[in-house]
């Protein structure tokens, strides 16, 4: 599982205060997971032209200087947040724009972190902005926490949208780490819109249980640990899942999905999710 792998977490930061609540969360996950914290700065005063003709950057030490603190300010949280765990924690300013950036780390993370907002100063990319462009340029799982405490309800489930696809499989399976490193469980939804709303199909709704059902198989195996909850429901996707994550700690979603039981599309309601879920979420993005 690529989660437990020695690659490290990886964390947007800017100096805000949400960029702080996301280094705290990715602390923490460090801590579970056993991995590396890297903590990036990007002051967006350079220009990425791509492999062949590289990094075009400004040097400005202020903007630098500015970023140093900013990664000071997170790397005290983040040491805050692991106590006596043994987390390498490293810092390091970068020129581009954050984009640019995180994309790139992206490519040698196990997890890639930001917060839902950021500071805008000289048109240096909100974390806002930031985190909806990741969703669709990441090379790795993306988390994205919002504007609330990083602290986690140890006994709430980790929650999971299912729709059979490829990504929605990689979300399964980072579901059962994250809850099986947590000690709770998952809750597993699956949605389907029936094709005549005034005569539900009973066969519909058996198709959408054996996806589900094989969907989990080979994690509940795994992760004989994790205790599985499985609601299936008719209606809106990103509304059920919504609705659910108001009794969890996280919620978990495929970038993409597919639309094989008349609107199991996943992936349509990711952003519909990313932008109203009031509790971290990871978008479940296939590695480079």
């Amino acid at each position: 599982m690529t989660l437990r792998s020695k690659r490290p977490i990886v964390v947007g930061v800017d100096g805000s205060t949400h960029a702080l609540l996301a280094v705290e969360w990715a602390a923490h996950s460090a801590v579970r997971h056993g991995a590396p914290l890297h903590l990036v700065h990007a002051i967006g005063t350079g220009w990425d032209f791509g492999p062949r003709i590289g990094v075009l950057a400004l040097h400005n030490q202020a903007y630098r200087d500015e970023g140093a603190a900013a990664l000071a300010a997170a790397e005290q949280v983040a040491r805050a947040a692991v106590k006596s765990h043994l987390v390498d924690i490293t810092t390091e300013v970068e020129a581009p724009p954050p984009i640019s950036v995180l994309t790139g780390r992206s490519r040698t993370a196990q997890l890639l972190v930001v917060g839902t907002r950021g500071m805008d100063r000289f048109e240096r990319a909100l974390l806002g902005s930031v985190s909806t462009a990741l969703t669709n340029r990441a090379k790795c799982p993306l988390a994205v926490i919002p504007t609330r405490s990083a602290a986690e309800p140890s006994h709430l489930p980790v929650l999971v949208g299912v729709d059979g696809s490829a990504c929605s499989l990689l979300a399964v399976e980072i579901a059962f780490d994250e809850a099986s490193s947590r000690g709770v469980d998952v809750v597993a939804v699956l949605t389907w819109t029936d094709p005549d709303p005034g005569n539900p199909s009973a066969e519909t709704a058996e198709q959408a249980s054996a996806l589900l059902s094989q969907s989990l198989a080979g994690y509940i195996e795994k992760h004989p640990d994790v205790h599985v909850r499985r609601v299936l429901l008719e209606g809106d996707p990103a509304r059920r899942l919504l609705r659910e994550a108001e009794r969890a700690q996280l919620v978990v979603v495929g970038s993409r999905g597919r639309s094989g039981l008349t609107s199991l599309a996943l992936g349509s309601v990711s952003s519909t999710v990313l932008h109203r879920a009031k509790i971290p979420i990871i978008i479940a993005r296939p590695p480079a």
